[in-house]
C-alpha cells in the first residue's frame, strides 16, 4: 500500500461513522489515542497545512522540505515567507498536565435538538448548557441598506444565529435589523469579537466589548470570541473573558481561528476550555485533526468561510455531485457542515442568496458524505487569518507577536483600511495603530 494511499484511507476512516446524519456520533477509539498528543502528533500537510494534492491542482512546484513555491489562494503572500521558525514545530516538547483540572467542567456529548434534518430550527447545547442555532449568517461585510436587506431576509426565514465583530462595522446593522424584522432580542444568538488590537490591557479589552454592546444596542452578547491567536497574550485575555463571562456581559465565550496547538496550550495551561473555535473548515478544507480534538474536549466547530468564498466551485468533483443532484454547490457544503454536526456561518448580501444557504428540503446518502470526504485539498480561502491556526503556542501565550509573524504588515491589500481596527474611527477607544505595543515589547519598525 503507498503513502498517498494510506494517507487518503485515514482521512476517510476519520470521516467514517460520521455519515449517517447524526451530528455528533461516539469517536473511534483510534482517534481519541491521537488526540491525546495532537501536539506532537499533528500532521503538517505543507506549510500552511495544505495537502498534498492541492499542489498540481495549483501549478506549486514542491520540494523536498515540504515547502512550496507559492501559495494557494490568490491573496498577496508577500509578508509570510521565511518565517517559518514562527509556526508551530513538530518537536514541540510534551506540556505537563495542569495541576489543577477542576477549572475543566464535566464534559458531555454536544447534542443536536429540533427537526429531524440540520440546519434551520436546530439548536446545538453548548458544553456549560446555553444553546446555539445550528445555521447562522456571517455578518462581515453586510454594510447599508443593502447589509440590512439580507439580515432582514435572513431573520424572516427563520436564522437565528448572526456572526459578527467589532472590527467588520457591522453590529449596527445587526441591532437595527433586528428591529426591523420585528424580533425580540432575546431571539437572536449573537455572536461577535474581541478587537484585536485590545489584546493590549484590560482596559482595552473592556472598552472593545463596551462598544460593541453599544453598537448592538445590548446588555449582553450571546458569544464572545478571541478573534485571531496572532493578536497575542492569549492566557491573559482568555482569562478576561471568562471574567466578563462571571460578571453577565457574555453568555458564552470561545475563540476563532486556534488550532489544535493552541488550543491543547490553553488546557495545558489550566484554564478551561472554549466552547467554540470559529474556523475555516469546508469540504475542500475538512481538518479532521482539529474537529477530531473539538470533539474530545466538547468544543463547538463554527465553520467561517463554509463555501471557500466560492474560489473552489466549479473546480472539483463537488461541481458533478451538484449538477447530479440539481443543487447549487453552496447548498451541497452547506449541508454538508450541517451533516457533520458543524454550525456554518455563510455570508451573502444578496438576500435571495441567503434562502438558498439555508440548504433545506434534501440531506447528503452516506455514499454521497464519503464521496465529499475524498475533496480535502487543505485548500485556504482566508490566507491571512486561516494559516494563524499554526502559530507556535510559545509565540502567542504570554506577549504580543511582532505583525511580521504572521504577514501583518503587509502593504496595499488587506481589510483593515477604513476599518475599526485600524485605528482609523474615533469612538470611545482610539486604538491606533498598536505600533507601541509591540515596541515596548523590545521591537524595532
Amino acid at each position: 500500500l503507498s503513502i498517498g494511499s494510506s494517507v487518503w484511507l485515514v482521512r476517510i476512516f476519520l470521516a467514517g461513522g460520521r455519515f449517517d446524519g447524526m451530528a455528533f456520533p461516539e469517536m473511534p477509539s483510534a482517534v481519541d489515542e491521537s488526540v491525546a498528543s495532537a501536539t506532537a502528533s499533528h500532521v503538517h500537510r505543507g506549510r500552511w497545512g495544505r495537502a498534498a494534492a492541492a499542489a498540481s491542482d495549483a501549478g506549486i512546484v514542491s520540494r523536498p522540505s515540504g515547502k512550496v513555491d507559492r501559495f494557494i489562494g490568490d491573496g498577496d503572500d508577500s509578508g509570510v515567507k521565511g518565517r517559518s521558525h514562527l509556526w508551530r514545530r513538530r518537536d514541540t516538547k510534551a506540556m505537563q498536565p495542569p495541576a489543577d483540572l477542576s477549572v475543566h467542567p464535566t464534559l458531555r456529548p454536544l447534542t443536536r435538538e429540533g427537526p429531524a434534518r440540520a440546519g434551520l430550527g436546530c439548536t446545538i447545547t453548548l458544553r456549560r448548557g446555553a444553546k446555539i442555532p445550528q445555521l447562522g449568517l456571517g455578518g462581515g461585510g453586510l454594510e447599508g441598506v443593502e447589509g440590512r436587506m439580507a439580515i432582514v431576509a435572513a431573520l424572516e426565514a427563520g436564522y437565528r444565529l448572526i456572526d459578527t465583530a467589532l472590527y467588520y462595522n457591522t453590529e449596527r446593522e445587526i441591532a437595527e435589523s433586528i428591529s426591523m424584522a420585528g424580533l425580540p432580542r432575546s431571539e437572536v444568538f449573537i455572536t461577535t469579537k474581541l478587537l484585536q488590537k485590545a489584546h493590549a490591557s484590560e482596559a482595552h479589552v473592556r472598552s472593545s466589548l463596551r462598544e460593541s454592546l453599544r453598537n448592538l444596542q445590548t446588555n449582553y452578547v450571546d458569544l464572545y470570541l478571541i478573534h485571531n491567536p496572532r493578536a497575542g497574550k492569549i492566557k491573559e485575555v482568555w482569562s478576561l473573558l471568562l471574567k466578563l463571562r462571571k460578571e453577565g456581559l457574555v453568555r458564552s465565550v470561545g475563540v476563532s481561528n486556534f488550532g489544535v496547538g493552541q488550543l491543547e496550550g490553553l488546557r495545558m495551561s489550566g484554564l478551561e476550555m472554549p466552547e467554540v473555535n470559529q474556523i475555516e473548515v469546508h469540504p475542500w478544507r475538512q481538518l479532521p485533526d482539529v474537529t477530531a480534538y473539538h470533539e474530545q474536549h466538547g468544543i463547538v466547530t463554527m465553520c467561517m468561510a463554509p463555501l471557500a468564498r466560492g474560489r473552489r466551485f466549479g473546480r472539483s468533483d463537488l461541481a458533478t455531485l451538484a449538477q447530479e443532484l440539481g443543487r447549487s454547490e453552496a447548498e451541497l457544503a452547506i449541508r454538508w457542515s450541517l451533516q457533520k454536526g458543524f454550525v456554518p456561518i455563510p455570508k451573502s448580501i444578496n438576500p435571495e442568496r441567503v434562502l438558498v444557504n439555508a440548504a433545506n428540503g434534501f440531506d447528503l446518502s452516506n455514499a454521497q458524505m464519503t464521496r465529499m470526504a475524498l475533496l480535502d485539498t487543505g485548500f485556504m480561502s482566508c490566507t491571512m487569518a486561516s494559516p494563524c491556526h499554526d502559530l507556535a503556542w510559545e509565540l502567542v501565550a504570554d506577549s504580543i507577536p511582532h505583525p511580521d509573524a504572521w504577514g501583518g504588515n503587509r502593504g496595499g491589500k488587506g481589510k483593515s483600511k477604513g476599518k475599526r481596527d485600524s485605528g482609523s474611527k474615533g469612538g470611545e477607544h482610539d486604538f491606533g495603530s498598536g505600533r507601541g505595543v509591540w515596541e515596548a515589547q523590545g521591537w524595532s519598525f
